[in-house]
């Protein structure tokens, strides 16, 4: 498996940071509670074998347990996790943040381009890292249309204004996104 560069970990380090930041007193006290449930010798820090035992533990996470993504969140290389550092881990579980590339396998924490169409029908999405979409390593049906995730985020949120509170379901909620996609792309050229 690839590991993320440490330009999108510093991102969603950055993320998970303004994240915990805006948490209610109760969440922030939380957090804590589950960084101290982590660490379990108490010292105040998070060695790997304790990471890798809560992680694989957590049903969905066992994913981010290697030793080669401990060292991506470890941005000190001290071999620990202090809380800083375990505000990412905190972030990941939290938001349920793990998404990879269905390709490279690679660690998905900055932009990356999900197929429209998967993305709205009832199954699982299909995710790309920025290198395999330019790349086009794709191996994935020949009419998929991919967007970003931020580009994605704003194409839902204009067919969601567009549509009132009328609601659409399946291959008609999937072409309205389509073409609602595509007029933010030809906004975005006309720039």
């Amino acid at each position: 498996m690839t590991e993320p560069c440490p330009k999108t970990m510093e991102e969603i380090s950055e993320t998970a940071k303004a994240y915990y930041a805006n948490l209610s007193d109760r969440q922030k006290r939380l957090g804590k509670e589950f960084f101290q449930a982590m660490d379990t010798d108490g010292d105040g820090k998070i060695t790997l074998e304790e990471y890798a035992q809560c992680i694989k533990e957590k049903k969905g996470f066992k994913t981010i347990s290697s030793p080669d993504f401990f060292k991506k969140l470890d941005k000190d290389g001290n071999g620990t996790l202090d809380f800083d550092e375990f505000i990412i881990v905190h972030y990941i579980c939290s938001t349920e943040r793990v998404y990879f590339c269905d390709e490279c396998k690679v660690f998905l924490a900055g932009v990356y381009f999900t197929c429209v169409q998967c993305f709205n029908g009832s199954g699982n999405t299909y995710d790309l890292c920025s290198s395999c979409y330019r790349d086009k390593n794709i191996n994935h049906h020949k009419d998929a249309l991919f967007l970003d995730n931020y580009t994605l985020l704003q194409a839902k949120r204009q067919q969601n204004k567009a549509s009132g509170s009328q609601r659409k379901s399946g291959a008609s909620e999937a072409i309205a996104l389509v073409e609602t996609t595509s007029n933010v792309v030809s906004s975005c050229i006309q720039m």
